[in-house]
């Protein structure tokens, strides 16, 4: 048995209780949770790429099939990094630690090779739509009967119901504009612009949601023996994501949105301060904290002005109360604001910069996030798999890969001679 080194893990009580009772274990020596398991992803983009992600993350072989030219993100994420196909980390952020099969499935030998595939495989994972999988007879209804224990996962747009089951579906409309966050999350004030989503976003979470549906069918299945069929749209995600705001539109709550900058409870609001970094508190007790926040920023006696006594007043007053904490906060850098509100015991934390997550010591001391090589040899960063087990501790990621760089090897996996895989190639089953 090997030793526990003090920073392995993240769950203190599970080791503690390991050592206890003599149960020690190594987290390298781990089985990954999902070894064994085999994921067929057939799509592009992101959202149901990133489901991949995690399941290869997890320990289970993904063979990641594209099409001609490539999943059509790897370009397209290219031009946002100015770098080349062997640099290319908003490619990577979705599809590390995949097999690459650069697979024609509208050939009929290629199909024939996805249908081999399916055979030995958990789980099929595809935003192709819903008509196009039926003209190629891959869809749910035309391949249960053949794979009944594969668990066929999608993520669409919109759903398999109503008029706009069949339209396209990027994150920016169907997560972000339709449920209303991009439009009302904005700040009711002169200048003002929607919400303006960013690299994935609500692929990001569609995919994350999408996993755990697909764990779940997986569990189903280990006591039925039976597949399933599992799926998220973007749309769906979204309404679940802001569902608290949704609920608040409804009659007879009837909230007002957009907000305006002097809604809600003064001490929770975001602050400017003289470094020109912005800050928030948050405070829920008043009665506990409230006199050591008017403390803290000498406005004690403007409070009691204004009429604060509670966080009902606090909101009531608050078109008032906003300008005040404005004044004050203005006088001190963030980092003094920090210490400050820390030694109070009071909830408050720097409205960061993404840049700012790079250096973040909580994020490293974590593993949330990992450095990684590209194909190129440059060591950049990567988000880590946001599930964690206390016998794996963070888990780590595979290697990026380019296009079809898995080709042979996974032929010759399913049985196909050399001479077959020329054949392959020949035929154009073989992107």
């Amino acid at each position: 048995m090997g030793e526990l080194s003090p920073d392995q893990g993240e769950n203190k009580s599970l080791i503690k209780k390991a050592i206890k009772t003599g149960e020690i274990f190594t987290m390298e020596n781990q089985r990954k949770p999902l070894e064994g398991i085999r994921v067929v992803e057939l799509a592009n983009y992101v959202a149901a790429p990133i489901v991949a992600r995690i399941c290869a993350d997890l320990g289970a072989e993904v063979i990641k099939i594209e099409g001609r030219g490539g999943d059509t993100w790897r370009a397209t994420s290219m031009g946002h990094t100015k770098t080349g196909h062997d640099e290319n980390p908003l490619f990577d952020i979705f599809n590390v630690g995949k097999k690459s099969l650069s697979l024609n499935v509208k050939n009929e030998k290629g199909k024939e090779i996805l249908f081999k595939l399916l055979e030995d495989a958990d789980i099929l994972i595809t935003n192709t739509r819903n008509q196009s999988l039926v003209k190629l007879g891959i869809d749910y209804e035309s391949i249960k009967d053949r794979f009944p224990r594969l668990i066929f996962a999608t993520l669409t747009g919109y759903g398999y119901e109503g008029p706009d089951c069949n339209a396209p579906g990027f994150d920016n409309i169907a997560f972000w504009s339709r449920p209303g966050f991009s439009a009302d999350m904005t700040i009711d004030a002169p200048g003002s612009y929607p919400v303006n989503s960013r690299y994935a976003m609500g692929d990001t979470i569609a995919g994350t949601t999408l996993f755990g549906g697909l764990m779940t069918a997986l569990y189903q299945r280990e006591k039925t023996g039976k597949g399933d069929f599992v799926t998220m749209s973007l749309y769906n995600a979204g309404i679940w994501a802001f569902g608290g705001s949704i609920v608040m539109a409804e009659k007879p709550y009837c909230h007002e949105f957009p907000e305006k900058r002097n809604f809600g409870m003064a001490s929770n609001l975001a602050y400017k301060c003289a470094d020109g970094e912005w800050i928030r508190c948050t405070i829920f007790e008043y009665e506990r904290y409230g006199d050591k926040f008017f403390n803290a920023v000498d406005a004690v006696k403007e409070a009691a002005e204004i009429g604060i006594t509670d966080m009902k007043t606090m909101m009531e007053k608050a078109d008032k109360l906003v300008p005040v904490l404005e004044s004050k906060f203005i006088t001190r850098p963030s980092t003094e604001w920090l210490q400050i509100f820390r030694e109070l015991d009071i909830v408050c934390g720097k409205v960061n910069h993404f840049k700012d997550v790079l250096e973040d010591e909580q994020a490293w001391a974590n593993e949330y996030i990992q450095k990684y090589t590209c194909q190129n040899g440059e060591e950049r960063i990567l988000p880590t798999c946001p599930v964690r087990l206390g016998s794996q501790g963070a888990i780590k990621f595979g290697a990026p890969f380019v296009y079809g760089e898995h080709n042979d090897a996974i032929l010759e996996g399913l049985g196909y001679s050399a001479a077959e895989i020329e054949e392959i190639k020949a035929a154009g089953a073989l992107s």
